[in-house]
């Protein structure tokens, strides 16, 4: 809340950066969201040449997001992904075509043909039979609400799942994105249980790409034992060539029968890095491949 320093949850990757040169400039996320934009980069000054800029904080609305790259558009400064190749990332029907075949089956339902009834969802429920699923919105997911909010054990039991439905809906209340996704459950390969939702945690890892090439791979979850095995990337790279987007997140797993699958797209500049990981590495590699 503080105009004139870095968010708290992002000082690591700010004096890290700097250190490595790059140029920092700070815009103030709160009167982006209120849709005082000039006020949101009154910090930053137009400069002569043509300068691409990368966008490290907190999610936002891609109207927000528009608005911030139109603002910094007229200061001569290009965010890295344009606001389509944003909705690319950042909301998941946009991506799914691309990833399809590697991830779980998945359906989805714009706020506008939810209205006040389950017609429509219950079509899209019967879409899985009974079969697990879990449900999330075009961006985010309550999964440390596991059971009451998350996960469906079976798709043919309407009257559980419409509860779990119903809390998912009004526990996001003004902050559901777009509408709400419905996916095939899948086990992964189980390696702890979260010490207070108990949701489980699988082996998941994220994958960051920059101008379709690899950059860089972190472990998903923090304070909990990996162990040496690493994921055969090659499927994943070369699906990224197809992804319309210049900065973004892949998050991929193991199921338990050995498969690695794609769990998720996302915006790179919005998407989170464990506070305890290799920080210096991927900001080096940001450095790197821009030359």
């Amino acid at each position: 809340m503080n105009k004139n320093a870095v968010d708290f949850d992002y000082e690591k990757e700010f004096s890290i950066a700097k250190s490595l040169g790059f140029s920092i400039l700070l815009i103030s996320l709160e009167e982006l969201l209120e849709g005082n934009t000039d006020k949101a980069l009154s910090k930053i000054n137009a400069v002569e040449s043509h300068e691409s800029a990368l966008y490290r904080g907190w999610m936002m609305k891609p109207k927000n997001y528009e608005d911030f790259y139109n603002g910094l558009q007229k200061k001569n400064i290009f965010l890295v992904n344009n606001p389509d190749a944003y909705k690319n990332g950042h909301w998941f029907p946009n991506s799914y075509e691309k990833i399809k075949d590697y991830t779980p089956y998945s359906n989805w339902i714009h706020i506008e043909n939810m209205k006040n009834d389950f017609d429509q969802i219950y079509r899209n429920l019967s879409e899985f039979g009974s079969k697990p699923i879990i449900i999330k919105d075009y961006v985010k997911s309550r999964k440390h609400e596991w059971n009451e909010s998350f996960f469906i054990p079976n798709a043919s039991d309407r009257n559980h799942a419409t509860t779990v439905i119903k809390n998912f809906i009004n526990r996001q209340g003004e902050h559901l994105n777009e509408g709400i996704v419905l996916r095939e459950f899948v086990n992964l390969e189980k390696i702890s249980i979260h010490s207070k939702s108990r949701m489980p945690l699988s082996k998941e890892y994220r994958l960051f790409y920059y101008q379709k090439q690899f950059l860089f791979q972190f472990d998903y979850w923090e304070d909990i034992h990996y162990d040496d095995e690493k994921p055969d990337l090659t499927i994943f790279n070369h699906l990224a060539q197809n992804m319309e987007s210049n900065f973004f997140t892949m998050d991929i797993g193991k199921t338990d029968s050995g498969e690695w699958i794609i769990i998720e797209i996302g915006d790179g500049q919005v998407s989170g890095l464990p506070i305890d990981s290799d920080i210096l590495g991927f900001y080096t590699s940001i450095k790197e491949l821009k030359g």
